[in-house]
């Protein structure tokens, strides 16, 4: 099979030239290159072609360097894998080495040595990535598929590459999930089965890799469906025991919708608030979410804690040191009587300020001294429950609040 003409179709002509230059390129230093993974499966699929993947039978951080000195190549980033990401005729473009892997245990990150394009294939996660097409000239678009990922894409399967897949890598179980609800491809039956019983091998993950897998879920255009599949499969669950389940989970997700915050830990905010009360420090310390993530969750519980009868200067105390950003979020799914004290809170309470202060008070002829802060927060307190007063208001209240001690 050639995919020349779809190349030229799909592709932008920024990305098309770009590719075909590459291309060109590595075929004058005698390296087989290939467009793999994602790329060739969303070309196939006439979707359009966000990253370009392209896999060479040699270390791509030495061949760049042999490049015709005409073409300005900028290198972003070189890992310990062989790979490397560049900026080439304006396209960001991952370059990796064709490679096997071993997993010295399950969930660890695998040893890495150097292989042809068809043994890279074989190491993939899913038959729908493990298709590649040739970018050199006298081959150009030519496609290499090995394992019947043209056939699974023609079904539309998402289906593993052997059975020991999730086992060596659990962060497919994520990917699995990912895929399924973006294309809306079914799992296939042996996939399926494996995953369900794979599910334990989550628990080898370490919190840092989780959450990476999450945030890229959490940026999906179908996150929905995803989170469908992943409380269908019990996926969250193995994560933490927390989650609720069910019709609970499925009225809680509400909050991805309804919940617009602008900044990049979004996603852990919702997915604590979605987590039970008595467990959300646990989920953080789990995931390894950090210092300013804790005090979220501990802000929650402190929002949830609050009676509902609550004077107004009970909700000013418990509510005083509580982020905005953690009222913003409780405010999605928290009673509507509660709900009420939140915004009484932020609209009105949160407001009100003593202007005066200690040198003020000395100067109607109150001795400096403990009396001081306690007068001040007598006022504070006062006016919480009664409304705002001026300076000559807060004047009078503290002569009386002295007399009267």
């Amino acid at each position: 099979m050639n995919i020349e003409n779809l190349l030229e179709k799909t592709l932008t002509k920024p990305q098309y030239k770009a590719i075909k230059i590459l291309g060109d390129q590595f075929h004058k230093t005698g390296t087989r290159a290939f467009l793999v993974g994602g790329t060739i499966r969303d070309l196939l699929l006439e979707r359009e072609v966000s990253d370009i993947d392209i896999i060479v039978e040699s270390d791509p951080w030495n061949l760049v360097h042999k490049f015709d000195p005409k073409y300005q190549i900028e290198v972003i980033s070189n890992s310990q894998f062989n790979t490397c990401k560049i900026k080439f005729l304006g396209q960001a473009v991952d370059l990796a080495m064709a490679r096997k892997e071993v997993y010295p245990a399950s969930g660890a990150l695998p040893e890495v040595t150097s292989s042809s394009i068809e043994e890279d294939l074989g190491r993939r996660d899913f038959s729908i990535n493990a298709l590649a097409a040739c970018i050199n000239p006298p081959n150009w678009g030519e496609v290499l598929d090995l394992n019947r990922g043209l056939q699974d894409l023609q079904s539309k399967h998402v289906r593993i590459l052997h059975a020991g897949s999730f086992k060596d890598d659990p962060t497919r179980i994520f990917r699995c999930m990912r895929y399924s609800g973006r294309l809306g491809f079914a799992l296939e039956d042996d996939t399926k089965t494996q995953l369900l019983n794979d599910l334990t091998y989550l628990t080898l993950l370490s919190g840092v890799r989780i959450t990476n897998e999450l945030v890229k879920i959490f940026s999906e255009k179908s996150l929905n469906s995803i989170l469908d599949l992943m409380d269908q499969f019990k996926v969250l669950e193995h994560i933490h025991s927390g989650f609720p389940k069910g019709s609970e989970f499925s009225k809680r997700k509400k909050l991805l919708k309804d919940i617009r915050i602008p900044t990049p830990e979004f996603v852990f905010y919702v997915l604590i608030s979605l987590i039970e009360s008595d467990q959300r420090l646990d989920l953080i310390k789990r995931l390894d979410l950090g210092n300013k993530l804790s005090k979220f969750g501990t802000d929650l519980n402190c929002i949830e804690l609050l009676e509902v009868s609550s004077s107004r200067s009970e909700i000013f105390k418990q509510l005083t040191e509580v982020s905005e950003i953690a009222i913003s979020v409780a405010e999605a799914y928290v009673s509507k009587e509660l709900r009420s004290n939140l915004k009484l809170f932020v609209n009105e309470l949160k407001t009100i300020s003593l202007c005066i202060d200690g040198e003020d008070l000395m100067g109607i002829g109150i001795p400096q001294g403990p009396k001081i802060g306690d007068i001040l927060s007598k006022i504070l307190t006062h006016m919480i429950d009664s409304g705002p007063k001026s300076k000559s208001g807060q004047i009078r209240m503290a002569k009386k609040f002295f007399c009267d001690s």
